[in-house]
């Protein structure tokens, strides 16, 4: 089965820093992802009713928060380009397939948390992103969109060294992001069939099976 390179390949074959987590490529991904599966609601209401809806299902004498950015049903401008940056950090483009930004990753978990009524879930991806923003400013005095490749590198290498463990600041958060565009990416077109060349559901010209007619 052909292996797809790890995020640290895949940056160096663009001659980008690499990102070092310990390895893990894009199929170490997919059990967590899976699992993680299990406890996500799908199926977001489309156009233009994706927004309305998010700001109506947070629970009465709960904080709305921040007002979506226009055509988002949750995150605010930053919060989106900081998750969408990240997402490609961890699932970039290759020659096989396109990474999560091409597959919309950082859309879908908008939608998919804008129609959440778990305020606690909600707060967590505002909290997660900002923690991001915040070691971003601490180390390079800018936020993370802001910083430059090598920069941003840096931090991704800090807060993705300890996954099996965190403990430290930015830890949580990046794990949290992580199995999330992993989730969201191997439901995609592209992350199912151009990554892991699935080849389910295709009409059988004969069968392809044993024959046991002799025995």
């Amino acid at each position: 089965m052909r292996r797809r390179p790890t995020p640290r390949e895949g940056a160096c074959a663009r001659g980008q820093a690499p990102i070092d987590n310990g390895g893990i490529d894009r199929r170490a991904l997919i059990g967590s992802a899976l699992a993680a599966a299990a406890a996500v609601v799908a199926s977001p209401p489309a156009g233009a009713q994706v927004q309305k809806a998010a700001q109506k299902a947070v629970p009465k004498g709960v904080a709305a928060g921040p007002v979506p950015a226009k055509g988002r049903a949750f995150f605010t401008a930053q919060e989106f380009a900081t998750l969408d940056e990240m997402a490609e950090m961890i699932i970039p483009a290759d020659a096989v397939s396109g990474g999560a930004r091409a597959t919309g990753v950082a859309a879908h978990l908008d939608k998919r948390i804008g129609e959440s009524l778990d305020p606690a879930w909600r707060k967590s991806w505002r909290d997660d992103l900002a923690e991001i923003d915040r070691l971003s400013v601490e180390m390079f005095d800018r936020p993370f969109v802001k910083a430059s490749l090598e920069q941003r590198t840096r931090l991704m290498q800090r807060v993705s060294r300890n996954e099996a463990n965190p403990s430290e600041a930015g830890e949580y958060a990046f794990g949290t992001i992580k199995w999330s565009v992993a989730d969201a990416y191997y439901r995609t077109r592209v992350g199912i069939h151009d990554d892991l060349k699935y080849q389910g559901n295709v009409l059988q010209a004969e069968f392809s099976g044993t024959d046991v007619g002799g025995r």
